[in-house]
Protein backbone atom coordinates (compact mmCIF):
# COMPACT_ATOMS: atom_id res chain seq x y z
CA UNK A 1 0.00 0.00 0.00
CA UNK A 2 1.08 4.01 -1.10
CA UNK A 3 0.33 7.03 0.40
CA UNK A 4 0.19 10.11 -1.15
CA UNK A 5 -0.26 13.11 1.16
CA UNK A 6 -1.07 16.51 -0.26
CA UNK A 7 -0.01 19.36 1.98
CA UNK A 8 -2.49 22.16 2.39
CA UNK A 9 -4.54 24.47 4.74
CA UNK A 10 -8.47 22.91 5.28
CA UNK A 11 -11.18 25.86 4.40
CA UNK A 12 -12.43 27.09 1.43
CA UNK A 13 -10.93 30.77 2.38
CA UNK A 14 -7.48 28.74 0.90
CA UNK A 15 -8.76 26.62 -2.09
CA UNK A 16 -7.01 27.50 -5.16
CA UNK A 17 -4.10 29.31 -3.13
CA UNK A 18 -0.67 28.67 -3.89
CA UNK A 19 -0.11 26.49 -0.75
CA UNK A 20 -2.32 24.06 -1.58
CA UNK A 21 -1.37 23.30 -4.78
CA UNK A 22 -0.17 19.63 -2.83
CA UNK A 23 -4.54 19.38 -1.82
CA UNK A 24 -5.02 20.13 -5.45
CA UNK A 25 -2.74 17.64 -6.86
CA UNK A 26 -3.74 14.55 -4.83
CA UNK A 27 -7.75 15.15 -5.08
CA UNK A 28 -7.17 15.22 -9.30
CA UNK A 29 -5.25 11.64 -8.68
CA UNK A 30 -8.08 10.20 -6.48
CA UNK A 31 -10.49 11.72 -8.98
CA UNK A 32 -9.03 10.41 -11.94
CA UNK A 33 -8.93 7.00 -10.18
CA UNK A 34 -12.29 7.23 -9.23
CA UNK A 35 -12.00 7.55 -5.85
CA UNK A 36 -13.78 10.17 -4.04
CA UNK A 37 -11.94 11.61 -0.54
CA UNK A 38 -14.66 12.25 2.09
CA UNK A 39 -14.10 10.19 4.75
CA UNK A 40 -12.90 11.91 8.38
CA UNK A 41 -10.19 10.73 10.46
CA UNK A 42 -6.53 10.97 11.35
CA UNK A 43 -6.84 14.14 11.29
CA UNK A 44 -7.75 14.43 7.96
CA UNK A 45 -10.07 13.84 4.95
CA UNK A 46 -8.66 10.93 3.54
CA UNK A 47 -9.99 7.96 1.18
CA UNK A 48 -8.79 4.41 0.36
CA UNK A 49 -8.63 3.54 -3.37
CA UNK A 50 -6.15 1.73 -6.08
CA UNK A 51 -3.91 2.95 -8.63
CA UNK A 52 -3.55 0.38 -11.71
CA UNK A 53 -4.42 -2.31 -9.12
CA UNK A 54 -2.10 -0.84 -6.19
CA UNK A 55 -3.95 0.18 -2.85
CA UNK A 56 -3.08 3.92 -2.19
CA UNK A 57 -4.54 6.01 0.76
CA UNK A 58 -5.23 9.64 -0.16
CA UNK A 59 -4.48 12.03 2.89
CA UNK A 60 -5.64 15.57 2.93
CA UNK A 61 -4.64 16.70 6.45
CA UNK A 62 -6.93 19.01 8.36
CA UNK A 63 -4.48 20.06 10.48
CA UNK A 64 -3.37 23.53 9.11
CA UNK A 65 -0.28 22.70 7.16
CA UNK A 66 2.79 23.27 9.93
CA UNK A 67 1.26 20.91 12.20
CA UNK A 68 0.75 18.14 9.54
CA UNK A 69 3.22 15.46 10.88
CA UNK A 70 0.89 14.20 13.33
CA UNK A 71 -1.88 13.55 10.96
CA UNK A 72 1.07 11.69 8.61
CA UNK A 73 1.91 9.65 11.54
CA UNK A 74 -1.41 8.68 12.55
CA UNK A 75 -2.17 7.01 9.04
CA UNK A 76 1.44 5.57 8.90
CA UNK A 77 0.82 3.71 12.49
CA UNK A 78 -2.67 2.70 12.01
CA UNK A 79 -1.74 0.80 8.74
CA UNK A 80 1.77 -0.11 9.95
CA UNK A 81 3.33 1.58 6.84
CA UNK A 82 6.77 2.61 6.51
CA UNK A 83 7.60 6.41 5.72
CA UNK A 84 8.93 4.74 2.51
CA UNK A 85 5.52 4.16 1.53
CA UNK A 86 4.77 8.08 2.31
CA UNK A 87 4.93 10.52 -0.99
CA UNK A 88 4.51 14.32 0.60
CA UNK A 89 3.20 16.76 -2.27
CA UNK A 90 3.68 20.52 -1.38
CA UNK A 91 4.73 24.09 -2.36
CA UNK A 92 8.29 25.26 -2.80
CA UNK A 93 8.61 28.81 -2.91
CA UNK A 94 12.53 27.96 -3.89
CA UNK A 95 11.28 26.49 -7.01
CA UNK A 96 9.99 28.51 -10.15
CA UNK A 97 6.50 28.85 -11.07
CA UNK A 98 5.91 25.09 -12.69
CA UNK A 99 8.82 23.39 -11.72
CA UNK A 100 8.11 19.76 -9.90
CA UNK A 101 11.21 18.47 -8.26
CA UNK A 102 11.27 14.59 -6.72
CA UNK A 103 13.00 13.99 -3.36
CA UNK A 104 13.71 11.17 -1.32
CA UNK A 105 15.53 11.72 2.45
CA UNK A 106 15.60 15.55 2.04
CA UNK A 107 15.48 17.86 4.78
CA UNK A 108 12.44 20.28 4.93
CA UNK A 109 13.98 23.53 3.13
CA UNK A 110 12.40 25.37 5.48
CA UNK A 111 8.79 23.88 4.60
CA UNK A 112 6.81 23.97 8.05
CA UNK A 113 4.75 21.57 7.11
CA UNK A 114 7.11 18.73 6.10
CA UNK A 115 9.60 19.81 8.74
CA UNK A 116 6.63 18.97 10.79
CA UNK A 117 6.52 15.42 8.77
CA UNK A 118 9.68 14.93 9.90
CA UNK A 119 9.53 15.72 13.52
CA UNK A 120 6.86 13.07 13.94
CA UNK A 121 8.27 10.40 11.48
CA UNK A 122 11.71 10.91 13.15
CA UNK A 123 13.24 10.55 9.81
CA UNK A 124 13.79 12.03 6.49
CA UNK A 125 13.49 8.49 4.40
CA UNK A 126 9.91 9.18 2.74
CA UNK A 127 9.12 10.86 -1.11
CA UNK A 128 8.42 14.24 -1.94
CA UNK A 129 7.33 16.31 -4.72
CA UNK A 130 8.13 19.89 -4.67
CA UNK A 131 6.04 21.74 -6.75
CA UNK A 132 7.62 25.46 -7.81
CA UNK A 133 5.48 28.62 -6.68
CA UNK A 134 8.07 31.08 -7.53
CA UNK A 135 8.82 34.12 -4.79
CA UNK A 136 7.10 37.38 -4.37
CA UNK A 137 8.63 40.51 -5.43
CA UNK A 138 9.33 41.71 -1.68
CA UNK A 139 10.54 39.04 0.89
CA UNK A 140 8.26 40.68 3.56
CA UNK A 141 5.19 39.49 1.12
CA UNK A 142 5.74 35.72 1.52
CA UNK A 143 2.72 34.66 3.36
CA UNK A 144 0.21 37.19 1.60
CA UNK A 145 1.91 35.76 -1.61
CA UNK A 146 1.88 31.67 -0.61
CA UNK A 147 -2.00 32.23 0.18
CA UNK A 148 -3.31 33.91 -2.68
CA UNK A 149 -4.43 32.22 -6.00
CA UNK A 150 -2.24 31.97 -9.09
CA UNK A 151 -2.84 34.94 -11.14
CA UNK A 152 -4.40 34.73 -14.95
CA UNK A 153 -0.86 34.80 -16.63
CA UNK A 154 0.03 31.69 -14.20
CA UNK A 155 -2.73 29.43 -14.48
CA UNK A 156 -1.36 27.36 -17.46
CA UNK A 157 1.99 26.51 -15.89
CA UNK A 158 0.16 25.69 -12.76
CA UNK A 159 -1.86 23.13 -14.52
CA UNK A 160 0.67 21.83 -16.09
CA UNK A 161 2.82 21.23 -12.72
CA UNK A 162 -0.29 19.93 -11.29
CA UNK A 163 -0.57 17.02 -14.14
CA UNK A 164 3.14 16.56 -14.27
CA UNK A 165 3.43 16.14 -10.44
CA UNK A 166 -0.24 13.54 -10.84
CA UNK A 167 1.72 12.27 -13.10
CA UNK A 168 4.78 11.23 -11.62
CA UNK A 169 2.54 9.90 -8.44
CA UNK A 170 1.12 7.49 -10.66
CA UNK A 171 4.67 6.04 -12.06
CA UNK A 172 5.78 6.11 -8.42
CA UNK A 173 2.76 3.82 -7.22
CA UNK A 174 2.66 1.85 -10.51
CA UNK A 175 6.65 1.21 -9.83
CA UNK A 176 5.21 -1.06 -6.09
CA UNK A 177 3.79 -3.73 -8.62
Amino acid sequence: MKVVVGLGNPGEKYQGTRHNVGFDVVERLAERHGVKISKKGFSSLWAKGAVGGVDVLFVLPQTFMNLSGGAVREVLDYYRLEPKDLAVTHDDLDLSLGRVKWDFESGAAGHRGVSSIIDHLGTKAFYRLRMGIGRPQVKEEVEGYVLSPFAKGEREAAEAMTEETVGLLEKWILEAQ
